[in-house]
C-alpha cells in the first residue's frame, strides 16, 4: 500500500513533508477538512503552508528541536511535540500532539501523525490510574473496563446521592431500566455499599 491508499484510515491527521522544498506533499482527509483546503492546495502552498497555519514563534522553536532530531539520521526514532494549528476560519488555533519520524533513506522526508490534544485526555487518564502506585485502580481496572458508558454515567449520579427517580427523569429512562442498571453495576463491581462505590468512582475519575 502507498500512504495515499491507507492515510484516511489511520488514527490521526497524517502528513508527508519534503524537507528539501519545505512542502507538505500529502495531507489526509481529516486534516484537509480541519484546514479547509484540499491536499493539492496545501501542497501548492509550498513553504507558505507553515506560515499560514502555525504561529511563527512556535515554529521557530520546533524547527530547532527538529533539526537536532534530524541530525541523528535514525529512522527508528520518533520526534514528539505539541503544536498549535490554525484550524478555524476565524483564525483560531487548536492544540495538537504530533509524532514524527524520517520516512526515507536520505532523511529528506518526514511523516507526521497529529492528534487533537483534547483526545489525549482518555489516554492520560488510563496511564495515571494504571501506574504502579495506584494499586486499587490497577486491581479494579478490568471491572471499570467492563462497564458500559451508561453504567459509568449512572455510577457518577449514584455516588452523588441521586435517587433512581431523579436518574430516570434526567436520563429519560424508566425506573425499571435504572434499577436494572444498578443491579448490573453491583454485579460487575462486586460492591456492597455506597462507600465502596464512591471510592471506585473517585479512583476512576467518575466523580
Amino acid at each position: 500500500f502507498t500512504l495515499e491508499d491507507i492515510g484516511d484510515y489511520l488514527p490521526g491527521s497524517v502528513m508527508l513533508q519534503d524537507l528539501s522544498t519545505a512542502t507538505n506533499l500529502y495531507m489526509y482527509q481529516y486534516g484537509c477538512e480541519k484546514l479547509h483546503h484540499s491536499s493539492e492546495e496545501l501542497k501548492a502552498l509550498g513553504p507558505d503552508y507553515f506560515s499560514n497555519f502555525f504561529p511563527q514563534d512556535e515554529i521557530f522553536v520546533i524547527r530547532k528541536e527538529l533539526t537536532c532530531f534530524l541530525q541523528q539520521q535514525d529512522p527508528d526514532k520518533i520526534f514528539p511535540f505539541y503544536q498549535r494549528v490554525k484550524t478555524g476560519k476565524d483564525g483560531s488555533y487548536e492544540w495538537y500532539f504530533t509524532s514524527s519520524r524520517i520516512a526515507d533513506e536520505k532523511g529528506q522526508r518526514l511523516i507526521h501523525i497529529a492528534l487533537p490534544a483534547a483526545h489525549l485526555e482518555t489516554a492520560l487518564f488510563h496511564s495515571q490510574y494504571l501506574s504502579p502506585p495506584n494499586e486499587y485502580a490497577c486491581k479494579n481496572y478490568a471491572r471499570y473496563n467492563a462497564l458500559t458508558k451508561r453504567e459509568r454515567e449512572l455510577i457518577t449520579l449514584i455516588a452523588e446521592g441521586r435517587t433512581s427517580g431523579y436518574i430516570a427523569e434526567n436520563l429519560f429512562l424508566s425506573i425499571h431500566t435504572v434499577n436494572n442498571h444498578r443491579k448490573n453495576i453491583i454485579r460487575k463491581l462486586e460492591i456492597n455499599s455506597l462507600a465502596e462505590l464512591i471510592r471506585f468512582a473517585m479512583a476512576f475519575g467518575l466523580l
